[in-house]
């Protein structure tokens, strides 16, 4: 691992980040702020009002308003496509300063935003924006005189929950889809990270979607966000986060019976067969594991290795692992920033001392990385390769979201699988091996909702990811994540004026 030379990041001035209603900025929402830092330096950035549960119904009660006026409910599915490209186009004029803005609130670098998550912000909301008039109903099979049609609606107002690895991002996985199927969509960032989604909620605006269709609350998960699941105007929430606030969100939301979408935490394996292209696979699993300092759902945090290669292919990570950059974000050598949150820190590091006080052995890394000025108080841990790591132990069964691989030996392909799917979660997976039918086996045995052969984190978004097991419910992404945001329904016409009904009693 490389730590760089430090230049000066120079943070602007504190300001005030406030919830948005209506298309504008509400200052006064609510009597309680938090301080929001850059966890690259531990600057404070300014302090975030947080929405009383007052202040989250108001906020709810103008989505639908929004959602319910007539100009809404009367324009054309093609017309709601049109507004999303031009958000399109506007995430890409003020790409810089959406990198800028993205850059303090979470210390990812530089080219990490511009080469992938700016970019992909674009393409979800273009995905979108095309897709808006190509959903189409169906009229099934009955009898002569009836004609059997479904059609789809949207909810109403969609509650988005957004996790702070990828604020930017989800606001618009999120928003995209439920614009483009009709719906108001509240969205709620984390604590954390709130400068992307307010950012992107202005453009919004800008791009001529009504005031109130996406509007934003702010504050903690246990104030804010259970106002935000427990509104009866909310008819559908989407989330991203963590298994347990999941598990949490599902229970709350049954009691109204309300319809949930969740993405939750992953442990997926990326598995290295003795015939793969060993080079490649090195370099898909440190991107896997490494990118966004490991705080990635999808990451493949677990290598598993053939046996009769892990010799040499824990040298290849190793000697690679060395090469990585990790330092300023705005240094466009950069490869790994620092943790997002100082909770997410101290976790990472506490599962790095278990390890360490078991039998695995620490390949590179291990420990906390000491930084030079200004980046002396981020949130800074080395990318960290583990060798010697088995089933059951802490470190392979649980996610530890930080820069941390853990690599596992494997004696065949049925060993593999076994291992893949041993944990209790099912996100992704990887597999790396020249033989098709191979590939294929491995593929369909492993439980996860999405899975990549000889390449890594590529297919958004045209791809869709439904979880398994732990990771979560429902889909995201892709045409069926689109589908998502609509609900169903069925309507049976009678055509022949003279056809009986009822018991005849007139």
């Amino acid at each position: 691992m490389v730590l760089q030379r430090q230049r000066v990041i120079r943070d602007m001035p504190e300001q005030s980040f406030a919830p948005i209603i209506d298309g504008d900025f509400w200052q006064d929402a609510g009597p309680t702020e938090f301080v929001v830092t850059n966890p690259a330096t531990g600057q404070s950035l300014g302090r975030e009002t947080e929405c009383d549960p007052s202040s989250v119904g108001r906020i709810v009660e103008s989505s639908h308003r929004a959602f319910l006026q007539p100009t809404w409910q009367k324009m054309s599915a093609a017309e709601r496509g049109r507004m999303l490209f031009k958000l399109a186009d506007l995430v890409e004029q003020n790409a810089e300063e959406l990198v800028q803005t993205e850059l303090r609130d979470t210390g990812k670098p530089v080219t990490q935003l511009r080469a992938g998550e700016l970019p992909l912000t674009a393409d979800i909301i273009r995905f979108y924006a095309g897709a808006a008039d190509k959903i189409e109903g169906s009229i099934k099979s009955g009898t002569p005189g009836e004609v059997l049609m479904q059609i789809y609606e949207p909810y109403g107002v969609v509650a988005g929950i957004l996790p702070w690895n990828y604020p930017l991002v989800n606001a618009a996985l999120k928003a995209a889809p439920a614009i483009s199927t009709g719906n108001a969509i509240v969205l709620k960032p984390a604590q954390e990270t709130p400068m992307g989604t307010l950012a992107f909620a202005k453009l919004c605006v800008e791009a001529g979607i009504p005031p109130g269709i996406v509007n934003v609350v702010l504050g903690s998960g246990s104030k804010t966000g259970q106002a935000l699941i427990e509104h009866p105007d909310v008819s559908k929430i989407s989330f991203t986060g963590s298994t347990a606030v999941g598990m949490h969100v599902q229970k709350t939301a049954a009691d109204q019976m309300k319809m949930v979408n969740l993405e939750c935490g992953g442990k997926n394996a990326l598995i290295v067969f003795a015939d793969a292209d060993l080079e490649r696979a090195a370099e898909a699993a440190l991107l896997s594991g490494f990118v966004n300092a490991g705080q990635l759902c999808v990451s493949c945090s677990r290598v598993l290795v053939e046996s009769s290669i892990a010799a040499e292919f824990e040298a290849l990570l190793t000697q690679r692992a060395a090469k990585i950059v990790m330092g300023n974000p705005q240094d466009e050598t950069t490869l790994v920033g620092p943790m997002i949150t100082r909770a997410q820190y101290d976790t990472a590091l506490r599962y790095l001392d278990e390890a360490l006080n078991s039998e695995c052995r620490v390949l590179t890394g291990g420990s906390a990385a000491t930084m030079a000025a200004p980046c002396e108080n981020g949130n800074w841990i080395q990318p960290t390769l583990v060798s010697g790591v088995q089933p059951g132990m802490t470190i392979h069964d649980e996610e530890i979201f930080g820069p941390v691989l853990s690599v596992v030996h494997f004696a065949d392909e049925a060993e593999a699988i076994r291992i893949a799917n041993s944990v209790s979660y099912g996100l992704s997976g990887s597999v790396w091996t020249r033989d098709g039918s191979k590939a294929l086996r491995v593929s369909k045995a492993l439980d996860t909702g999405i899975c990549w052969v000889n390449t890594i984190l590529s297919g958004y978004p045209q791809i869709s990811l439904s979880p398994h097991k732990l990771s979560g419910t429902g889909v995201e992404l892709g045409m069926e994540g689109m589908r998502a945001y609509l609900k169903r329904k069925s309507i049976v016409i009678g055509i022949e004026d003279d056809a009986p009904v009822g018991w005849g009693l007139g």
